[in-house]
C-alpha cells in the first residue's frame, strides 16, 4: 500500500450535446507517470458523497464541492491518500 501525493483537481462541466451537467475529480500526481483517469460526480451530493469517500470530513467535503460549483475549477493540494483507495475511487487505472 503506497501512499500517493498530488493534487486533486474538481472541475464542474456545464451541459453540452448528450451528456448531462457533471463534476469531474481528476488526481494529478506530484511525481510518476500514473495512468490516472476522471471520476464524474452527476450532481452536487455526489460530489460531496465521493468527497468523503476519499477521506474528507463531512464539513470538508461540503466547503470544496461548495466551492466547485460556485468557481467551476478548484484545485486540492498537498492531498495524500493510498493507491488502494485511488483505485477503489476510479481515480487511478
Amino acid at each position: 500500500m503506497a501512499k500517493l501525493i498530488g493534487n486533486l483537481r474538481i472541475t464542474a462541466k456545464p451541459a453540452a450535446e448528450g451528456v448531462k451537467a457533471h463534476f469531474e475529480v481528476v488526481f494529478l500526481p506530484y511525481a510518476g507517470r500514473l495512468n490516472t483517469r476522471p471520476a464524474m460526480a452527476h450532481t452536487y451530493d455526489d460530489l460531496v458523497l465521493l468527497l468523503q469517500d476519499l477521506k474528507f470530513g463531512e464539513d470538508e467535503a461540503t466547503r470544496w464541492a461548495g466551492k466547485a460549483r460556485s468557481q467551476g475549477v478548484i484545485i486540492i493540494d498537498s492531498f495524500e491518500r493510498a493507491d488502494t483507495l485511488l483505485r477503489e475511487k476510479g481515480l487511478l487505472a
